[in-house]
């Protein structure tokens, strides 16, 4: 197996830190403290970059608290400049880690995740002679007792430089287990079972195998084998990674269908999990009673709805009233509008519908944004309402295309405001941000 080593200087480099304040800011561009650390930058970043030379860089103390939905979870959250070097760690060494990992493993990897297993997972379904049959297991405190010396040694079985070595050690040392909530603790928990992946692929001949995270589906047409397979598991999970499996594992034809990363899957369709479901219509209740529209609940409630559009859901969003949702967010198509230029949008908020990238006629790379905008509208009897007036504006800014070109056009409509902010160094003396509105 190749080891790879000299990786270390790549993460401390300066373009490197600068890209990794980009990934890690996203979606958090409204956060205090992302705002002071892009403030400064530039000098930000010459500090990390030395701490990191210097190996003086230590993990601080982390802030614990609990989440509650669906269950109750410890969350352990570092200040922003250390998510800034867990991405700059990563943006090195993904594709070292990524490319050890089974096509069956499906957590926080790009190009996979939930959507897609769900759909190989009905795929798998229509194999009735091979896949009639169900085992699903997960691991018991999967995060908090994974053992930092095994895991140490699973890292070195990719990588041999030592400088970066030393300070993923100190990384994994800074807590019990794997706290969740690090960007780092996501690749950990895949590499941590990486290697009972390829077990059961390549030695127990698994054809229908698909993880997520400590979540396993394995399928089968004989009871019996998957029933071998459950004690092979259990054994490795105990001898080789100090893990235990929960007691609710359970072996049942698949035609009662697989609760499976928020969906529940049956080998002709696939629903919402009830619990989700019951969220969604207590969220739309809640708004509506608060008076507000349709178009502005799908706004408030868009990651739900998004979520709802991936299985079988036309009933529950014709009942609720938002089926509309569904045709918004399809591809754009031609974006239209009356122009406007970027200054005069800034600092207001807007309703973002859609945008596209394309090359630009003059130099670079052209965004152009499609949106709406809150104005005063005169009627024909004089008098004066407030309308959503659509409107497109071009721009070259390379932050604002670096920006979008890290979602998804899944993730619009959405409310946004467009703001100008200085920065210390590189070409001119501002750039253009998105934050969330107030």
């Amino acid at each position: 197996m190749k080891r790879y080593g000299h990786l270390y200087e790549r993460v401390c480099s300066y373009d490197n830190l600068t890209e990794a304040f980009y990934n890690a800011r996203k979606n958090k561009t409204g956060r205090s403290e992302v705002i002071e650390y892009e403030r400064e930058l530039h000098a930000n970043t010459l500090l990390l970059q030395s701490e990191l030379q210097t190996f003086s860089y230590r993990t601080p103390e982390y802030a614990v608290f609990k989440l509650y939905e669906p269950k109750e979870r410890q969350i352990f959250k570092l200040p922003f400049r250390d998510r800034v070097v867990h991405w700059a760690i990563m943006q090195v060494v993904e594709p070292i880690w990524v490319s050890n990992f089974t096509s069956d493993t499906y957590a926080c990897i790009k190009g996979r995740g939930v959507h897609l297993m769900v759909r190989r997972v009905k795929r798998a379904l229509q194999d009735t002679d091979q896949a009639s049959y169900c085992l699903k297991l997960d691991v018991k405190k999967f995060y908090p007792s994974i053992d930092h010396q095994i895991l140490k040694q699973v890292i070195r079985k990719k990588i041999k430089d030592p400088e970066l070595l030393q300070v993923l050690d100190e990384i994994i040392e800074s807590s019990p287990g794997v706290p969740i909530g690090n960007y780092l603790s996501q690749f950990f928990a895949n590499l941590y079972l990486s290697e009972m992946d390829h077990l059961l692929k390549e030695f127990l001949k698994v054809k229908y195998y698909f993880r997520y995270a400590d979540d396993m589906v394995i399928l089968s047409g004989d009871k019996s084998v998957l029933h071998g397979v459950l004690v092979w598991v259990n054994d490795y999970l105990e001898t080789e990674r100090k893990l235990s499996l929960k007691d609710n594992y359970s072996i049942y034809p698949v035609t009662k269908g697989i609760d499976f990363g928020g969906y529940v899957v049956f080998p002709t369709h696939v629903m919402a999990r009830k619990r989700n479901k019951k969220n969604l219509c207590r969220k739309i209740s809640k708004w509506r009673k608060k008076g507000l529209t349709n178009e502005e609940i799908r706004l408030k409630e868009s990651s739900r709805l998004g979520f709802m559009k991936h299985c079988d859901s036309k009933n529950l969003l014709n009942v609720l009233e938002m089926k509309k949702f569904s045709e918004i967010r399809r591809s754009p198509g031609k974006l239209d509008g009356d122009k406007l230029h970027i200054d005069k949008i800034l600092d207001k908020n807007i309703r973002i519908t859609a945008y596209e990238i394309t090359e630009s006629k003059y130099k670079g790379e052209c965004l152009t944004l499609q949106y709406l905008i809150e104005k005063d509208v005169t009627k024909e009897d004089g008098s004066v309402e407030k309308e959503w007036v659509k409107h497109i504006t071009f721009t070259g800014s390379e932050a604002l295309i670096k920006l979008f070109r890290e979602t998804d056009l899944e993730d619009y409509p959405v409310e946004a405001k467009i703001v100008k902010q200085s920065i210390s160094s590189g070409k001119g003396n501002f750039f253009y941000n998105v934050v969330d509105p107030d």
